[in-house]
């Protein structure tokens, strides 16, 4: 009988050896199914702070986190409470193995498992996603899988695995999320009573959730801490610590700041990925968001703000805000959620500067040249002040200071539409799409769309004196593009937009006398968008208000709407910022103080401005000379106001065959009426109606309806001069080429 017994025996042995061996070597694990966790989208920003989260693909909020991130307690309590010879074994625990067939055949039911951590972490990174049914076959491959994970994996690297793949309740996976959501706060801050109740619930996520079972969680807590402190985890005084700890009475919700800014970048990386290191920091995003809402008081509940700032050392994009409005209540406006910074919108004069520093780049304007502020030369093309008045001979450091048209135009023009372009859309301008054709001149007055984030970057360029990068959301990321523009150019351009006299616009005395920074303001025809792009050299902030449709309002002006918060923003985020240091290449050189040309001996009086070396011209003041042994100013015409005088009575404004458009402010559709070659009064009319009378050298505005008219006017000589004109309202996605 014994010789029978022996024989059975080794044939099963032999039997199951090889049953065993078969399936060893047919079954095998990959260690990235174990290491690929499909994880929540997790941000963190620039100091490594968690902001904001996202649901996984699976629908459930998971959080991985290295070992060395989940703190003391976890780690410790899950071995000891899940897997005591964790560390000894080779995948499968044999004693305990045995032990639980023991009490199995004794309870004639099962009662017990053998499971060891490996093997956990095998069930629920391979069988729970091939949707595997718990049956013996399953237990089976499960115990050959870990045996074989042991050999590909660290002990570290699989205890990781497991507490990042537990379940904890609902659709809670991972110890990172589930003392985020349970604790409000990370794995590594957690107490030793929260540790036992988190691992206290891997034997059953639903009937120990302290949220849903306090009682059942509260018992198997106590278990736990009663456990540790037999085996010498917790002393004395950490167990009666944490008996005394109270239950989570709420789930905290997981963050979920800057949303636009996160939703921009998950759309800019459509790949999966757990973690994102980002560029933004919440502060600056909490200082940011808290202006925004502040300013947002002084607008009708329809009208919005979007913002962002730049760190224009590293080119990274630090805060952002799409809609100020923005708000997760269900009975939020529905335009709350839209991102208004990435939509298209007229930029009204905020890319005026990109034409003055091209123009400078090519040598051809100083901060001291000459422009001409009027109506005159526009071959038909008359574009007006945003304060309905003309200027005439200004500097160009004027003119872009206060935003002029006209001059705008011309340095357009003489600096080369085709290649302002080019540049603004290496600046970052993209949606610039069309020829320079197309554009005209209303490229430089806002006839065009742009978003608020291609400002950001354009100006960011501008800001770090030339250099030119695409705004970066990753720290990762690689540094691209390069330098655009000289650093005396985009000096030069700052230094014309210094900030100065009009700071006590905006409460000066909270500002600081030494704070300076330079601004950039812009309307959009028909009251639509107000723009404000200011910076130090630290940061760079863009500022849009509007309406998310895109409707008009009387106060959308940048200086009104917009500026104020620029101001208060680079203030918040940079308030002890310096300015420029004079860079290379920068000089300042004697002009004449009227042409602001290298002077001549005839010239009357000098003064110094700068100008870019080896790169801007020397060519001589042309507006004094000699004539009959007398000095002379040679005036070149269009340049004056008033005109000059001829034996010929001529309307210079409006001028014959023109078009006009109305201005952002022009609610009364305004036309400038100007003549010259006579002396005294003149008298104005409209199709033969009399509509005033005005002097040599003066501007008469009357209100002028749309469509064709005939403007005339006559003095007290009797001799009379008459002009066609045209006069519209462009609508709101007007072509460029109807704008005039």
């Amino acid at each position: 009988m014994r010789k029978y017994f022996a024989v059975i025996s080794t044939i099963l042995i032999t039997v199951l050896t090889g049953i065993f061996s078969w399936l060893y070597l047919t079954i095998d694990i990959n260690p990235d199914r174990v290491t690929t966790i499909f994880s929540s989208p997790a941000l963190y920003d620039v100091k490594g702070r968690l902001f904001h989260v996202r649901l996984s693909p699976s629908s459930e909020w998971q959080i991985p986190i290295p070992l060395d991130e989940m703190g003391k307690w976890l780690p410790l309590v899950a071995v000891n409470a899940e897997d005591g010879r964790f560390y000894s074994h080779f995948g499968i625990d044999v004693l305990a193995m045995m032990r639980a067939i023991a009490l199995d055949i004794s309870r004639g039911k099962i009662v017990s498992g053998a499971s060891t951590i490996t093997s956990q972490v095998v069930r629920l990174a391979v069988s729970e996603r091939e949707g595997r049914k718990r049956t013996p076959s399953t237990k089976i491959r499960e115990f050959i899988m870990a045996l074989k994970l042991e050999r590909k994996l660290p002990k570290s690297k699989i205890l990781e695995c497991y507490l990042n793949l537990a379940p904890f309740g609902g659709n809670i996976r991972g110890v990172q999320a589930a003392s985020l959501i349970y604790f409000g706060k990370t794995a590594s801050q957690i107490s030793p009573g929260e540790a036992c109740l988190l691992i206290g619930m891997l034997k059953g996520p639903t009937l120990y959730r302290p949220d849903t079972k306090p009682k059942s969680a509260f018992k198997r807590r106590n278990e736990i801490i009663s456990l540790m402190e037999r085996k010498g985890v917790f002393t004395h005084d950490d167990a009666r610590r944490a008996y005394l700890e109270d239950l989570p009475r709420r789930k905290f919700e997981l963050p979920s700041r800057a949303w636009h800014y996160s939703e921009l970048l998950l759309s800019q990386n459509p790949e999966h990925s757990p973690r994102y290191d980002t560029e933004l920091d919440i502060e600056v995003q909490t200082k940011l968001e808290a202006i925004l809402r502040q300013s947002l008081n002084e607008f009708p509940s329809d009208v919005t703000l979007s913002a962002g700032i730049a760190d224009n050392k590293t080119g990274g994009l630090t805060a952002w805000v799409g809609n100020a409005r923005f708000s997760y209540r269900k009975d939020s406006h529905s335009a709350s959620w839209v991102d208004c910074g990435r939509s298209p919108r007229s930029p009204g004069s905020t890319l005026k500067p990109f034409a003055y520093l091209d123009a400078i780049e090519q040598g051809i304007l100083t901060p001291s040249t000459l422009l001409a502020d009027t109506s005159a030369a526009f071959s038909g093309r008359a574009p007006r002040n945003f304060d309905l008045t003309y200027r005439g001979a200004v500097t160009a450091r004027t003119a872009l200071h206060e935003s002029l048209n006209a001059p705008a135009v011309r340095v357009l023009r003489s600096a080369g539409s085709g290649r302002v372009l080019s540049f603004m859309r290496n600046a970052g301008l993209r949606h610039l799409t069309q020829s320079s054709e197309y554009y005209g001149d209303s490229l430089i007055l806002g006839g065009c769309d742009v978003t608020l984030l291609e400002e950001l970057e354009a100006y960011t360029m501008i800001a770090s004196l030339g250099l030119h990068r695409p705004l970066k959301f990753l720290r990762e990321s690689p540094d691209t593009g390069g330098r655009l523009a000289s650093e005396a150019g985009c000096w030069i351009v700052s230094d014309i937009l210094k900030y100065n006299g009009e700071l006590s616009l905006f409460a000066r005395g909270t500002l600081g006398g030494k704070w300076q920074i330079a601004l950039k303001t812009g309307t959009s025809y028909g009251l639509r968008d107000a723009w404000a792009c200011a910076w130090t050299p630290d940061y760079t902030v863009c500022v849009w208000a509007g309406r998310p449709d895109g409707s008009s309002w009387e106060g959308l002006i940048g200086a009104r709407a917009s500026a104020p918060s620029a101001v208060k923003i680079l203030r918040a985020v940079s308030p002890k910022s310096t300015w420029y240091e004079r860079p290379e290449g920068l000089i300042a050189r004697k002009v004449c103080t009227l042409s602001g040309k290298p002077p001549l001996a005839l010239c009357p009086s000098t003064k110094l401005e700068w100008a870019v070396e080896g790169v801007t011209r020397t060519t001589p003041c042309d507006l004094h000379s000699m004539k009959e042994g007398k000095a002379v100013v040679n005036m070149p015409a269009g340049f004056s106001a008033e005109g000059g005088k001829n034996s010929r009575l001529n309307i210079i404004s409006p001028i014959p065959g023109a078009s006009y458009f109305n201005a952002p402010l022009d609610t009364e559709r305004k036309i400038p009426f100007k003549a010259e070659g006579s002396k005294g009064r003149i008298w104005w009319y409209l199709d033969g109606r009399y509509i005033g009378a005005s002097r040599i050298g003066e501007t008469l505005f009357r209100e002028i309806p749309d469509g064709e008219h005939v403007v005339s006017v006559a003095d007290g000589d009797g001799r009379s001069s008459a002009v066609n004109v045209k006069v519209f309202t462009p609508g709101k996605k007007t072509p460029a080429e109807k704008l005039f």
